[in-house]
């Protein structure tokens, strides 16, 4: 049984998908639900308020159409086989909505098609009844043999993760060991900026696929939607959806952000699609598919996504360092890491991180499972190499879980058997060494792991720290987070409040910074705040940060350190030391600080 798709793009201008579906039902009662989430993406979305209009398209007599939950209808049609349309609004420019428009359309399954409640299994078919305004169809799914505009899926799980791209930009292709890759990039451009992260990728595309010992695909779709204000990506089983902020993606710091992005989103085409915590898989699409294993999924990927640069030359050493000392500080300038364990943030990630934009206390008390994760990885990846020297590494894990439990047992791992393959694959336990900063509230000793490769943190002189973050509204300054573990905490200041004053100096977006700077740690000063119209007299005082220490290369490091520097940084022995610190002592990474959920 087929469960057939016709799709009209009625109105782009008005962001309104015109859906018919057709369905042979087995009984003579049919549920269909459309998905309450996105795997990748794991927060409830209730797509179904996009939903309008359903009805028959020709009903037959004594036929019925009820909504019987938010996501769900009921059809009666006496068993017989029927049609039903209706249409779908998608105005939200992100990787995990759809977006309808006149220059493109992005359609976003899970938020798209309803489907035969219980029959995931069944055959997908999809089909345009007409691509104007648009050239291309660009998509992950298979055409349908001998036809110009139908795909097909095998199933719904397989149908699902296949988002579907009109626009009028061709691909631009390349070839990485069997895999044909089609690069769609949206928006202003220049050609020679398209060739150039084409050819980058296909670099990144070449050293994954060579370090994971080979790729299933035989063909993937990356989409890059460039435009303004936007970040993010989801992964999918052979296709990826990117967004990125084109202003500024020149300069060298943003475009490795840029590059990070596509290497994270494909290399979760094994880590996430194929390697997985077994809670990933099988899906329900209409409730959690609840997992404390995100900081395999995404931390690890996290991991990675950087290290493939540096292995590609990308990142220099120092600047991988600088970009490892940002995950670090940010779990250190949070008290999150003294509330939340990794797996209480994998557990909680529906309700708690997604919902970090809208809870200014979740950096006091919750932690990214994606920049923890990462710095386990870290950790996990040197203590490897230095027990082994350098024999083995992470990438001898993640080809072990790949082999033993996608392609052997065809299933997903739990916790458990993810230890037992790492020990499997490297003679270590990993659990005994790592496991506290897994399942407890408890910071990683990364100092500690990174001095088994020669690398030290440097401290600078000390920076001031106030306690709290402001952002630029209308000219004022206003508190955006307080920090817990900081002097500040026991002071009534709250987010929301306007900092008009220090000490009775205005401070304003453009000149706070210069004030702060007169100041020294332990020293006391008072401020004025205003909160709900009333002027309000506080006093503080200020704090040290760590975010002017740096992370630094030992040239004097034990031999049995430089041997594993060298295999983890991915060193060039004719490139000294000296002349890299010298080189990258002033350098500091100034891309935009990204948040890396879906």
């Amino acid at each position: 049984m087929i469960v057939k798709y016709s799709l009209d793009t009625y109105k782009p201008h008005q962001h309104l998908l015109r859906v018919e579906m057709e369905v042979h039902p087995d009984k003579q009662e049919t549920l269909l639900c459309i998905p309450n989430w996105s795997p990748g993406s794991y927060k409830i979305r209730d797509y179904s308020k996009s939903i309008h209009k359903l009805d028959f398209v020709s009903p037959g007599p004594g036929w019925t159409l009820e909504q019987i939950e938010l996501d769900t209808w009921k059809i009666h049609s006496k068993g017989e086989t029927f049609k039903i349309s209706y249409l779908v609004y998608g105005y939200e420019h992100t990787v995990r909505t759809n977006y309808f428009t006149s220059e493109l359309i992005l359609v976003h399954p899970p938020a798209t098609f309803l489907y035969p409640k219980d029959k995931l299994y069944l055959e997908v078919e999809v089909s345009w009844k007409n691509l104007a305004p648009f050239r291309y169809c660009h998509t992950g799914l298979k055409k349908k043999e001998g036809s110009k505009n139908t795909w097909k899926a095998k199933n719904f799980d397989e149908f699902f993760d296949a988002p579907l791209l009109l626009s009028n930009e061709k691909e631009i292709t390349f070839s990485v060991q069997g895999c044909a890759f089609d690069l769609v990039i949206l928006g202003d451009v220049p050609s020679a900026d398209k060739k150039k992260i084409a050819k980058d990728l296909e670099t990144i595309m070449k050293t994954q696929i060579t370090h994971m010992g080979g790729t299933e695909n035989r063909y993937y779709l990356f989409i890059l939607d460039m435009t303004e204000n936007l970040y993010g990506g989801l992964e999918h089983l052979n296709s990826s959806v990117n967004q990125y902020d084109p202003n500024g993606f020149r300069s060298p710091e943003n475009y490795r952000t840029l590059m990070e992005l596509l290497s994270h989103e494909y290399f979760h085409h094994w880590n996430v699609k194929r390697i997985r915590p077994i809670a990933l898989g099988p899906f329900d699409y209409q409730k959690p598919n609840l997992t404390k294993e995100l900081w395999i999924a995404e931390g690890i990927t996290s991991f990675f996504d950087a290290y493939f640069l540096l292995l590609c030359d990308i990142y220099t050493p120092q600047q991988y360092l600088n970009k490892i000392w940002k995950d670090i500080l940010e779990l250190e300038e949070s008290a999150g890491e003294s509330w939340m364990s990794l797996e209480d943030s994998s557990f909680t990630a529906w309700t708690k991180y997604y919902n970090r934009p809208f809870d200014p206390n979740f950096s006091n008390t919750g932690i990214s499972y994606y920049t923890k994760g990462a710095v386990l990885s870290i950790a996990m990846h040197l203590y490897i190499l230095s027990e082994t020297k350098g024999k083995k590494s992470l990438f001898d894990v993640m080809q072990a879980l790949n082999k033993q439990y996608h392609q052997e047992k065809k299933r997903g791992f739990t916790k458990a058997e993810f230890f037992q393959a790492a020990k499997k694959a490297t003679g270590l336990d990993l659990k005994l060494e790592f496991d506290a900063y897994i399942g407890e509230p408890k910071r990683i000793p990364i100092e500690a792991y990174l001095h088994l490769a020669g690398i030290e943190r440097t401290p600078s002189k000390p920076k001031l720290e106030p306690g709290f973050r402001v952002k630029e509204d209308r000219g004022k300054l206003i508190i955006t987070k307080i920090l817990l573990g900081k002097s500040i905490q026991d002071t009534d200041i709250n987010v929301g409040d306007e900092w008009i004053s220090i000490d009775g100096r205005r401070t304003l977006p453009e000149t706070y910074k210069e004030l702060l700077n007169q100041y020294q740690p332990k020293k006391g000063a008072e401020i004025l705040i205003s909160r709900r119209g009333q002027i309000l007299k506080r006093k503080i005082k200020f704090d040290s940060s760590p975010s002017n220490c740096e992370l630094w290369i030992d040239e004097k490091a034990k031999p049995e350190a430089l041997a594993i520097r060298e295999k983890f940084l991915h060193w060039n022995k004719e490139i000294k030391v000296s002349e890299t610190n010298s080189k990258n002592s002033k350098q500091k990474q100034a891309s935009p600080k990204r948040s890396r959920s879906k």
